[in-house]
């Protein structure tokens, strides 16, 4: 029996939740959660309560919804892709880049993505993350903490101090998340 594509989102989710708490502790409890795409509860969102997600949309209106509902983060414009953007109920935003021919919700982990986490404390779990043993802890010249865990080595962290969210870039070659963030391709969208 095939499973349908909610029942695969959610063993996506489960997957890629357990490898988030593994390498996060607490912060990543709240980033499984927020893994159920749904209706989002964001007070500055009102128009899209009637918007199912995840849903594709134009430079134009991710740029427009960035800079009303930051901080968002992307991995900047990059041509033959389509922009697939979800907003949890737990007001986590998803930057999803999909080629031709990947489908609106495709479960597959083989896209690169960009997850905002709001509200989770997300420098101070970074900074317990980047002690760990194999993990790498870098320090950028803006501020950001990068951290990257062996627990998940597809995808790169990061944070400002004081700021109160994480941003999470996932791509499926080795080395390309942590590459992404440390050139500075990955961005606040405004």
């Amino acid at each position: 029996m095939a499973r349908t594509s909610s029942t695969r989102s959610r063993v996506l989710g489960v997957v890629i939740g357990t490898l988030v708490v593994a390498a996060l502790g607490v912060g990543g409890f709240f980033a499984w959660q927020a893994l159920n795409p749904t209706t989002p509860s964001t007070p500055d969102v009102e128009e899209t309560a009637a918007v199912s997600w995840p849903r594709i949309v134009s430079e134009a209106e991710l740029r427009a919804f960035g800079a009303a509902n930051g901080p968002v983060y992307w991995a900047g414009p990059q041509d033959g892709v389509q922009y697939e953007l979800t907003i949890t109920d737990t007001g986590v935003f998803y930057v999803r880049y999909l080629p031709a021919g990947a489908e609106l919700g495709e479960p597959s982990d083989d896209f690169l993505t960009v997850a905002t986490y709001p509200n989770i404390d997300g420098y101070d779990n970074l900074v317990q993350a980047g002690v760990r043993e194999g993990a790498t802890s870098t320090v950028t010249q803006g501020g950001a903490l990068i951290v990257t865990t062996p627990e998940a080595p597809l995808s790169t962290y990061f944070s400002f101090e004081g700021l109160g969210f994480q941003v999470e870039v996932y791509a499926p070659g080795e080395g390309e998340s942590f590459s992404l963030v440390e050139d500075g391709t990955v961005e606040i969208l405004q």
